[in-house]
């Protein structure tokens, strides 16, 4: 299952302007993922901390699903875009309460959506993390539904949930099918009634530890975590209210009382201070009777009292280095620009996607591509209701000077102020609003928040066209202006981080609902034909919104990668796009984002996928730059000097984080050094430097074919326009003779007779990366069922017993999680964490007490009722929006599976038992044969291992960041 986890945190816009959660299948990104965090409209990047500290979330799990924010304002020129209204009712409660309905039937799944006006600016000095804080503490139970009920009740429904925090609102939301929906609304009423009285000392501590590990996880131990926690302090004077962090100092979190909690909750959490939104597949003459009678009985509170603030300004330069345990340097420029949805806000959000969205970007080109001073540059405007903050980020090349890079930094701000932008830069980026804003349109949580983020900023829900027009109205001029007037030279802040050298009597709210029958769900299946040169073509016609995606599968990746030369299949799907056709790799990447379309290529370990994505109208333009992508490649040796060199240049990055060290460390040791999965996709630094352009034009021309490419394509097109336009792009594409194709891969797994332990060492770590490794089932495995649902139980949602004991029961961790990785022909299982440094010991023992625990077959009837619901959920929501149709079928095709199988597996899964789980226990996670990897420091982590119940024997391995070959 899929992680609550902030591992991986996406580029912010952190003001609540630009939220939308996309819902889409389980993936994994690094052993990490995203949670959903605002946006700048024009990029999604992961691994930045600054949305953590800015935006900050309940937990590490979701059950089933991952979600991430990624929501753009309006476009521009499109009629059709014009009319993609969201319907609503609202009213108000005689409580206060406001109340947004939005009925979408298109998938049988709803939910709500809850913002209570209550955030970091609204905490009491020296109570800094307050409001996060609380966020943890609504999930700790009340008197109806005591202690982890909560999440029970609502994944044994099906349904899952979540919650976060921001500078200026609270926003908890739950989903699941819709016989769940009176359920949700029933639990989110009840804790809004109950939450204070039900509050403890013991219930405060364990949040409280959870909440301080949070910390450390996401900031303390994470490249340029702690410099980024320092910036709200440095841009904000001690009596503003953005002065101190959302997640909190230490301290502060540390001398919270229960009391404080109790008045927290009297004074913020009340009807008049929320506005909740219901959206998905029900009905409101149903649905409003229950809010009445569930919220609306109430009691009003006090009216909220929030802080004012004048605009902020500095009036010089202030300039901070710090070091941390990284490769790279790191230059971040921070100025004041107006606030959330104010005048000037989508000027200096256009600002910085003309500075550095794309390869064609301003800074981009003259940093990365023309000066080969860094490796990576991102500019945003960080929105906040009482002043926003915009970013400019540049993390250098090794060997680069800061000052060179401010310094060049500096001259394109200054020429950007002085001619600004070009019409031709704001119609591109037009294009790509416009498609990004249909395509928000496909989720029915990002609708919800989307209207809860109206409400609170303008008083109307439905106001797409209001914050449309704030883009569409913006003209060369004006974006020249709002840029000479933020990126002022002489005040703003330059942050450098260097590497380290070394309730009435009878009330309704009594009676939880009954769950009602499940909605029935058939999986959709595709027309197939093919084309002239026997390329098999399945697609998905779906006419609900003008947009088409496609994504082309070869039979081919990372484990094809010859020896010594790992990374290979991931550099050759990275030039694909790197000049293609008669275009260079800028004027692709233009003429791509004219259309407001997106290409991207990927290289996994068997298959390789080719995704293009593109409004209806623009498909046809999009699938032949597509088609030369794929199809003529020019594999540009100037192109291949930069994009090799950054990707070397991303390995040794990643190896700054400890999460990716201990796994890229547990697949080497699991499987041997011998075998393709035990070398990361990307390669090593060591690996990828050996790679020649040649090697990439060899493997392109074995892996690339039409004899082995399937297509699959979903949206707005019928089975005959879908032919005519893949026949003109790819139905002549013709087999090359004489070019042997690779063999299917035949390899077996390691055997691991042994248990064992590796530690690689990280003095000083504030936390210990735990990362256990055993055997596991293939995709095929008839009893693959069986396997998720025991996951789920297991480490696979938040209820499970993994993340219960390290997390709510003893607060070592932010979360803890186990996974099954089942390929076509290797499978194996995962069970992660990072915890506190001090209780590394104790935490090994708590997952071996689980594992044992299960493994002698204790699985109860509700535990497997609430994964046969969660699981059910997770397969269905894989099909609401194109990507997951798409994404979902091609596991099927690279597993060698039928479409139907998801149908079986629904049906499936509904027969199984409890002693069904108990029965395979034991043998579903033979951790005797497994590995432990540990990250952190060494001399703290080996005294607390003695005396352990560790499987034996053992065989004990020091290990290095050995990722190389």
């Amino acid at each position: 299952m899929v992680p609550r986890i902030l591992l991986g945190i996406t580029k912010p816009v952190v003001g609540p302007k630009l939220l939308l959660v996309l819902i889409f299948p389980i993936f994994r990104l690094g052993g990490s993922l995203a949670l959903p965090v605002f946006q700048s409209p024009f990029r999604v990047l992961i691994c930045n901390m600054r949305a953590w500290c800015a935006h900050v979330c309940k937990s590490f799990w979701v059950a089933g699903l991952a979600c991430v924010g990624i929501l753009v304002p309006f476009l521009f020129c499109c009629s059709n875009v014009l009319s993609q209204d969201v319907p609503y009712e609202r009213y108000t409660l005689p409580n206060g309460m406001t109340v947004i309905l939005h009925e979408d039937h298109s998938v049988p799944v709803a939910g709500i959506n809850i913002w209570y006006y209550v955030g970091s600016k609204d905490e009491p000095d020296r109570r800094s993390g307050f409001a996060h804080l609380f966020e943890h503490l609504m999930f700790m139970g009340t008197d109806r539904v005591p202690g982890g009920e909560f999440d029970n009740i609502m994944e044994a429904g099906g349904g899952f949930n979540n919650a976060s925090t921001s500078e200026d609102r609270t926003n908890y939301y739950s989903t699941g099918p819709s016989e769940l929906l009176p359920t949700l609304l029933w639990l989110d009423a009840d804790r809004l009634d109950g939450i204070g009285r039900a509050m403890t000392k013991e219930k405060l501590d364990k949040q409280r530890s959870v909440v301080l590990n949070e910390r450390r996880q996401t900031s303390e131990n994470r490249p340029y975590g702690r410099a980024d926690l320092m910036i709200p302090s440095l841009m904000y004077p001690k009596s503003h209210p953005y002065h101190h962090t959302v997640i909190g100092s230490h301290e502060d979190i540390e001398s919270a009382t229960v009391g404080d909690v109790k008045n927290f909750f009297a004074t913020y959490y009340v009807p008049s201070n929320a506005s909740l939104v219901v959206a998905g597949d029900f009905k409101k003459e149903t649905i409003k009777p229950l809010i009445d009678k569930l919220f609306g009985t109430l009691p009003r509170g006090n009216d909220v009292v929030h802080p004012k603030a004048a605009p902020v300004a500095l009036s010089e330069v202030k300039r901070l280095t710090m070091t941390d345990k990284v490769q790279f340097a790191r230059s971040t420029m921070v100025y004041h620009s107006p606030a959330s949805f104010a005048d000037g806000d989508a000027e200096m959000d256009l600002a910085a996607a003309i500075l550095s969205d794309g390869i064609s970007s301003r800074l981009y080109q003259r940093l990365v591509y023309e000066k080969e001073l860094a490796v990576d540059v991102t500019a945003y405007q960080a929105s906040m209701l009482l002043g926003s903050l915009f970013y400019i980020e540049v993390t250098s090349r090794p060997g680069s000077d800061l000052d060179v890079i401010e310094g060049e930094t500096d001259r394109v701000v200054a020429e950007f102020t002085a001619q600004g932008p070009t019409e031709k830069e704001l119609e591109r980026l037009k294009a790509k609003l416009e498609f990004r804003m249909i395509s928000r349109l496909q989720s029915i949580m990002g609708k919800a928040d989307q209207l809860n983020t109206y409400q609170f900023f303008f008083g109307e829900p439905n106001s797409f066209q209001r914050d449309l027009d704030r883009y569409r109205t913006a003209t060369p001029r004006r974006v020249q202006d709002w840029v000479a007037r933020v990126l002022t030279p002489n005040a703003r802040l330059i942050l450098r981080v260097i590497p380290e050298m070394e309730a009435p009597d009878v009330s309704p709210l009594e009676n939880r609902p009954a769950l009602g029958a499940a909605r029935s769900f058939t999986v959709p299946i595709p027309e197939t034909f093919t084309l002239p040169n026997g390329i098999t073509v399945h697609l998905w016609e779906r006419h609900e919104l003008p947009l088409v995606e496609m994504l082309m599968l070869f039979p081919a990746g990372t484990t094809n990668d010859p020896a010594g030369k790992a990374g290979l299949a991931t550099l050759t799907a990275d030039m694909l796009d790197e000049g293609a056709g008669s275009r260079g790799a800028v004027a692709f990447a233009d003429a791509m984002d004219a259309l407001g379309a997106t290409f991207s290529a990927h290289a996994g370990r068997d298959m390789t996928t080719v995704s293009i994505a593109a409004l209806a109208s623009k498909f046809d333009a999009a699938l032949e730059l597509g088609a030369d992508a794929v199809l003529r490649p020019q594999f540009d040796e100037k192109e291949w000097d930069r994009v090799h060199k950054l990707h070397v240049q991303q390995i040794l990055r990643a190896l700054d984080r400890p999460t990716y060290v201990a796994q890229t460390v547990a697949m080497r040791h699991f499987f041997g050094k011998d075998h393709p999965y035990s070398r990361p996709e990307s390669g090593t630094p060591e690996s990828a430097q050996a790679i020649q352009l040649d090697d990439v034009r060899k493997f392109y021309a074995r892996a690339y074919r039409s004899s082995n490419a399937v297509i699959l394509i979903a949206g707005d097109l019928t089975v005959d326009k879908a032919r005519e336009s893949l026949e003109k792009t790819f139905g002549a594409w013709p087999e090359v003779a004489g070019v042997v194709p690779f063999d299917p891969p035949n390899y077996d797994p390691h055997p691991n007779p042994l248990f064992r332990l590796a530690i690689v060492d990280r003095p000083n770590a504030v936390q210990t990366v735990i990362h256990f490794m055993a055997p596991g089932p293939v995709y095929s495995d008839p009893n693959r069922p069986k396997f998720q649902l025991f996951n789920i139980i297991l480490g696979g949602s938040f209820t499970s017993r993994l993340n219960q004991n390290l997390r709510e029961e003893h607060g070592y961790t932010y979360g803890a999680r186990s996974h099954y990785a089942m390929d076509p022909r290797v499978g194996y299982f995962s069970a992660e964490s990072s915890v506190q440094t001090d209780v590394t010991g104790a935490a090994v023992g708590e997952f071996l007490k689980e594992f044992a625990r299960i493994r002698a077959g204790d699985i109860t009837d509700m535990e497997a009722g609430k994964a046969r619901s969660a699981r059910r959920i997770s397969l269905v929501s894989a099909f609401e929006g194109l990507g997951g149709i798409l994404r979902t079928s091609a596991t099927l095709i690279r597993n060698h599976r039928p479409f139907s199988d998801l149908g079986e597996e629904l049906a499936a899964i509904e027969r199984l038992t409890a002693t069904d789980l108990n029965d395979m226990a034991h043998d579903a996670v033979p951790v005797e044969r497994g590995l432990l990897v540990l990250v952190g420091d060494t001399k703290r982590i080996v005294p607390q291992l003695k005396g352990l119940n560790l499987p034996a024997p053992i065989e004990l391995q020091a290990a290095e960041d050995d990722s190389g070959d």
